[in-house]
């Protein structure tokens, strides 16, 4: 059958069984319920560099949520609108539909990066700055109905949600920032100054939190919400002080947070860690944490081994992509 003749006479065989039925709903895509896996070790230090200006963060404290001020890059810009679709058709990757456009289907997409910046990060950063214009033209090529809209969120015991929770003018501007943070990594120094990183752990339930809370999502009818999650360890859980900065949230909380904003989480995650390289840093991404679901599982996500795809084994454009496809226009079904 003929690559359009055949689309053209199934589409029209699914339109007339709709009629008879007098509605449509959209069904899950097969592999919807799949992860990537996670198996990776440390990465290894980067030396010295030169660190941001720290007086474009703001370290959280006890009594308040976390804030944050951008740096030097991105803007605000104008949201293009959004408008329900009528009749949703989900089916999938279609492929002998040009550019894997998905018929029927008129999200917009929303993706917040939340980022690991401490020291043994450098490499994964950079590999993001290297290949973030091939992930949008990726994300681009689905036949978006607006440009996607990104976001960037940094993490060590600190965290700062950046351009003021607007999303990046373009995928340029957050590929200059992924620089910046790159060359940040090996300072060893926390978001927003004042003390060294001295642990291990780090604070990526706050900066979670504030992506799901904070960043100016369009709305969640008519948008597929996603954040890109990276660390190579574990995470302090709130409230408590690690490292001498209050940290806010502990895991439950930033997962009802993620909930509630219908939105996903793909993490790329280590297996071991900690100072000995000896310590299961699983828990909370690849497995459970104190008998609750890995937050990926709970949120609809996913998770990836991260040192698969600093070795080369997996790519992340391709990673970041396939993440992208099975979301997109698909019900959210978070679970616990």
């Amino acid at each position: 059958m003929g690559t359009i003749q055949g689309m053209a006479w199934w589409l029209t065989g699914i339109i007339g069984a709709c009629a008879g039925l007098g509605a449509c709903t959209s069904a899950p895509r097969p592999g919807d319920d799949a992860a990537g896996s996670s198996s990776a070790t440390d990465a290894s230090d980067p030396s010295s560099g030169t660190a941001p200006d720290p007086s474009a963060t703001t370290t959280p404290s006890s009594d308040d949520a976390t804030t944050t001020a951008p740096p030097s890059t991105g803007s605000t810009s104008d949201d293009p609108g959004d408008s329900g679709p009528g009749v949703q058709f989900d089916l999938g990757m279609v492929p002998d539909m040009p550019g894997g456009e998905i018929p029927g289907c008129q999200s917009a997409i929303d993706i917040v990066f939340v980022m690991d910046v401490s020291t043994t990060m450098g490499e994964f950063l950079g590999l993001m700055a290297d290949e973030m214009l091939a992930v949008d033209a990726a994300i681009e090529a689905l036949g978006l109905p607006s440009s996607p809209h990104y976001g960037l969120a940094v993490f060590v015991d600190d965290a700062a949600l950046l351009n003021g929770g607007a999303p990046y003018p373009d995928a340029t501007a957050l590929r200059d920032d992924f620089i910046l943070w790159s060359n940040f990594t090996a300072t060893n120094q926390q978001v927003g100054g004042g003390n060294p990183n001295s642990t291990f752990t780090e604070n990526s339930l706050d900066a979670l939190y504030l992506a799901a809370t904070d960043f100016a999502w369009r709305p969640a009818a008519t948008t597929t919400r996603i954040v890109i999650h990276t660390t190579d360890d574990t995470f302090w859980e709130g409230p408590t002080v690690g490292n001498g900065v209050a940290i806010q949230h502990g895991y439950a909380d930033t997962v009802q947070a993620l909930q509630d904003a219908t939105v996903r989480v793909y993490s790329f995650a280590d297996d071991i860690g900690g100072a000995c390289e000896c310590q299961d840093v699983t828990p909370g991404w690849s497995t459970p944490y104190m008998a609750m679901l890995p937050m990926p599982q709970a949120t609809d996500g996913g998770v990836y081994a991260i040192n698969d795809i600093l070795s080369g084994v997996t790519s992340l454009t391709d990673a970041i992509d396939t993440a992208v496809e099975e979301s997109y226009c698909d019900p959210y079904e978070p679970q616990g």
